[in-house]
């Protein structure tokens, strides 16, 4: 059965990204289908009715649609187990997902303040961080902390995803999640995603993904 990958136009959602690393470590083959989302369209509707839930990225795999990036990456995880991007070892895999879910639900006034596709495109200047966004910033090094940096997963990638945007818009890294960011930027899979083609210029500001 064939992967397609539905995601954003403008290749700027740290979602998508988080579903690409793992195919990409997979070694899996798939295409991808772009809307230009954020420029006012939306998710198309005869994609949103294959899921319930109009949001991107959704992989499709033969008959059946999946979207919300954690939800892909452990189905992925399961029935392409090899090579793993999630731990083996239950505590392990409990918390990278652990970690999954942090970035998921968390960090809402750093994802509105540093958008991901200031990451990916020349950001304007930016006023300081307010602050609820530095305390964001806090609990994310706080999480990052607590990573041990011996085995890759794609809690890693995620929590580099979350840090790149603060050291693509001028921030200094603490030394750990600095190290933490370099080992996932060097990472084939990693690259392919933010070196992936994109429009000349960023998406409007006000269709922009967090």
């Amino acid at each position: 059965m064939t992967l397609t990958l539905y995601v954003d136009g403008y290749f700027v959602n740290q979602w998508d990204a988080s579903v690409i690393i793992a195919l990409e470590e997979k070694q899996l083959e798939y295409t991808t289908a772009r809307a230009l989302l954020r420029d006012g369209g939306g998710v198309p509707a005869a994609l949103a009715s294959r899921t319930g839930i109009a949001r991107v990225p959704v992989l499709q795999h033969g008959e059946h649609y999946f979207c919300e990036s954690q939800a892909i990456v452990e189905y992925l995880e399961d029935v392409f187990p090899q090579p793993h991007v999630l731990p083996a070892e239950p505590v392990a895999r409990a918390r990278a997902r652990q970690i999954m879910g942090f970035v998921r639900s968390s960090l809402w006034a750093l994802r509105e303040e540093r958008e991901f596709w200031m990451c990916l495109y020349p950001p304007p200047p930016l006023p300081p961080l307010s602050p609820a966004a530095a305390e964001d910033v806090r609990q994310l090094y706080a999480a990052v902390e607590h990573v041990d940096l011996r085995e890759w997963s794609i809690a890693h990638a995620d929590l580099a995803l979350s840090l790149l945007r603060l050291a693509r818009t001028g921030a200094e890294l603490p030394p750990h999640a600095q190290r933490l960011l370099d080992a996932s930027l060097v990472r084939p899979s990693v690259r392919a995603y933010l070196g992936h083609p994109r429009p000349p210029n960023p998406p409007p500001h006000q269709h922009s993904a967090a």
